[in-house]
């Protein structure tokens, strides 16, 4: 008998739009997502404060969306940043070209941004459950070291994965996931997932190499349709795509990771 997945069901973007927090919301109400991670400097990010207070089913589960790529920044240093803003002030970075290398200053100012909307959750009365990040920004290895810091600064040991499981490009893409995974999970011994990916990736792993006993994450963005249906972020019904994961692996939280 092969031994089940445990596997959470991560919807990204709460606090993006009040309407996302519905679709967000809904989700968890139909046991269809385990857990969320919430944008603290976007239009909605007041809306899902009130109802993480509202739902009890929200409270600790609810991680931190770590956000340098839309929208306007917390903080004022990153604003003088060419690479991340706008001189009108928002955040222009949008991550087609890799970041390997940022100066002391570049270094201080994001550092301080990222400070800044963990700062917000924990204002809110929001203890992020973990880390991830909005176009996966924090997979960037000059940004990743900073969130890493942040986090052991802060005492949460819990980091999204780069994805890793899906139809994966080859060479130098495959082999920065394989230092990037193994750097966040030994040397930086950070607490994460053996796996993470969206449900397209996720069908794609069951059909090549299946695994067995192992934590994975899938992401979902949670959004409804012109007839108020539940749907992800490719328009496809979210209940259809998630069932068959549901019905046959142990859904968890972060928080129980």
């Amino acid at each position: 008998m092969r031994i089940a997945n445990k596997i959470i069901i991560n919807a990204d973007d709460f606090g993006y739009s009040t309407i996302v927090n519905d679709a967000i919301v809904r989700s968890f109400q139909r046991n269809l997502i385990t857990s969320t991670s919430l944008m603290v400097n976007m239009p909605g990010f007041e809306d899902a404060v009130r109802l993480v207070r509202e739902h009890p089913f929200l409270p600790g589960k609810v991680g931190l969306h770590l956000n340098l790529t839309e929208g306007y920044p917390l903080s004022t240093a990153i604003r003088q940043c060419k690479r991340f803003c706008h001189p009108s002030g928002y955040f222009i970075y949008n991550g087609q070209r890799p970041l390997f290398f940022l100066n002391i200053r570049e270094k201080r100012a994001v550092y301080k941004e990222l400070k800044a909307q963990l700062d917000r959750a924990f204002a809110a009365g929001i203890r992020p459950s973990h880390l991830d990040s909005h176009d996966h920004i924090h997979t960037e290895w000059v940004i990743a070291k900073l969130v890493v810091r942040l986090g052991r600064a802060h005492d949460i040991r819990k980091i999204r994965l780069t994805r890793n499981m899906g139809l994966q490009l080859a060479g130098p893409k495959m082999m920065y996931t394989q230092v990037f995974n193994r750097y966040l999970k030994g040397v930086a011994g950070i607490t994460t997932t053996d796996y993470f990916g969206d449900i397209h990736d996720w069908y794609f792993l069951q059909l090549t190499r299946p695994p067995a006993g192992k934590n994975i994450e899938i992401m979902v963005h949670p959004l409804l349709d012109e007839g108020g249906e539940l749907v992800d972020g490719d328009q496809r019904n979210l209940q259809a795509q998630l069932e068959p994961v549901i019905d046959h692996h142990t859904t968890i939280s972060y928080s129980e990771l």
